[in-house]
């Protein structure tokens, strides 16, 4: 009969003996000779890890107690005391948890006569250096932004919460993949409904492979056929300690810089970072300045199309007479004058994105400039519509979040076509049905709107106008905390 042992090891074998770079590797220490079978696959794990702080130690150990009495406990005990302050060793739950440690780049160790499995941690992968997030830029703020590696993220955020009550859970998500997900709160913070509804919702995630946390906030926001976001991404490390100061539940990813922050509302998607730096003057004048770039990108084209189209006498005569000879010898109506360029920006802007750094801006720039002029001249648009497409285009990035300025693009085009048939009325109701689809929708219970629908006052500190932060003592009434005040708290 099979003893544990040698049962374990042709379980691994059968299981991966099929896998090109996968190594067995057996060894005999001590004066009995206990058998060590260590199971790895050679392209991802650091084989001078191995040999110096798995290796080694074992064969020294052997020496050293080759004229006592040695079992397999004293070796595991050995063993883990040997490798517990140069690299990190564990026990596996089962058999089936050492085939994923080894397909994560650690190597499983067995001991004959003893029924652990013992997983050691010497996955070595390239990782990229941590630098600033290219999508959140900032002039005052921290540059520090996070990278492909799940440790290194977390480690960025361990290194500035400094708390007992700090928390992370960890799940393996990805049915192929057995990718490694963390969800970070404040215990004594955070409601315990939202982190438990956070990782009910994780849990039900049923995929091959999440490679993205955009796969993730798909399968977990409430409202899929939104344009809205739900849930904010950033990669920004100091972003992310800030929400889970405030009571938010973040959610990080194996092999993604972009972290999840829940609950959301619509206002973040004016909010930065750079607010709280900088004296709240400017914080509140550059947050009421995007959302008014909002606004633009999103109903300007259309206000256009319904004034030139349906209601001229609203427009100043002057200012009439002035896009009426910009339009002279145009063959098309004001609606496809505009979808025209509009579509043309869009296009123009994903070839940017798609073409290599330095060809794209390139690109984009003289792109725009020329078809721009040429589109002029051959009297296909006017020119005053090139002023208010590159208006509603800059107004689209002047939104911190990238995933909300893409909701914002393709709400253009559908509030055009309703101004193009009903004119300002069209866009008067556009606007009304737009607000009550935004009041409607939730983010883990959180109204997106909140705190103006429903109002709550004392919310009102941190939403169009940030108040100075001697002021903001209380966290959001919204987000149900369990600690409500922010500000000289007990120490424990």
């Amino acid at each position: 009969m099979k003893s544990a042992f040698e049962a374990n090891l042709d379980y691994l074998k059968k299981t991966l003996d099929h896998l090109p770079d996968i190594i067995f590797k057996k060894m005999h220490v001590g004066q009995p000779g206990i058998q060590i079978a260590m199971v790895y696959l050679s392209g991802i794990a650091d084989a001078d890890m191995l040999n110096e702080h798995i290796v080694k130690p074992l064969i020294l150990t052997g020496i050293r107690e080759r004229h006592s009495q040695f079992n397999p406990e004293k070796l595991k005990e050995e063993l883990i005391q040997q490798t517990a302050f140069t690299i990190n060793t564990k026990e596996a739950a089962d058999i089936e948890a050492c085939v994923i440690e080894v397909l994560s780049g650690n190597t499983c160790l067995l001991i004959e006569g003893n029924e652990e499995f013992f997983v050691v941690s010497t996955g070595k992968f390239p990782l990229r250096s941590v630098e600033e997030p290219n999508t959140e830029t900032l002039v005052r703020g921290p540059r520090e932004g996070f990278i492909e590696d799940l440790e290194s993220n977390l480690a960025m955020i361990r290194r500035h919460i400094k708390d007992l009550s700090f928390k992370i859970d960890k799940i393996r998500i990805g049915r192929r993949s057995s990718r490694k997900l963390a969800v970070l709160y404040i215990s004594d913070i955070a409601n315990p409904k939202l982190v438990q509804e956070v990782k009910r919702r994780v849990e039900t995630i049923d995929v091959d492979d999440a490679s993205d946390t955009g796969i993730i906030e798909q399968w977990i926001e409430e409202s899929s056929w939104s344009p809205f976001p739900q849930i904010q991404a950033s990669e920004r490390s100091d972003k992310a300690i800030t929400a889970l100061m405030s009571g938010r539940v973040v959610i990080l990813l194996d092999g993604t810089p972009f972290a999840l922050i829940a609950p959301m509302t619509f206002w973040m998607l004016a909010q930065s970072p750079e607010d709280y730096y900088e004296r709240f003057p400017l914080g509140t004048f550059f947050r009421l300045l995007r959302l008014t770039a909002l606004f633009i990108a999103t109903f300007l084209p259309s206000l256009y199309v319904a004034l030139i189209s349906f209601h001229p006498g609203l427009i100043p005569p002057e200012l009439v007479i002035s896009i009426i000879s910009s339009r002279e010898g145009i063959p098309f109506p004001v609606f496809v004058e505009a979808l025209i360029m509009e579509v043309s920006l869009e296009i123009l802007r994903e070839a940017s994105l798609r073409l290599p750094k330095g060809i794209g801006q390139v690109i984009g720039i003289v792109g725009g400039l020329v078809i721009g002029q040429a589109a002029v001249e051959a009297a296909v648009v006017s020119s005053f519509l090139i002023i208010i497409v590159g208006l509603t285009a800059i107004a689209s990035f002047a939104s911190p979040q990238y995933s909300g300025s893409i909701g914002i693009r393709l709400l253009r085009f559908p509030i055009m076509i309703i101004a193009a048939i009903y004119g300002l009325y069209g866009v008067i109701l556009a606007f009304i049905f737009l607000g009550a689809h935004m009041v409607q929708i939730k983010s883990f219970g959180v109204p997106y709107m909140s705190p103006l629908a429903p109002i709550r006052l004392r919310d009102q500190q941190d939403t169009l106008v940030r108040v100075p932060f001697k002021y903001q003592k209380k966290r959001p009434i919204m987000l149900k905390t369990q600690d409500e005040t922010s500000a000289n708290r007990k120490r424990r």
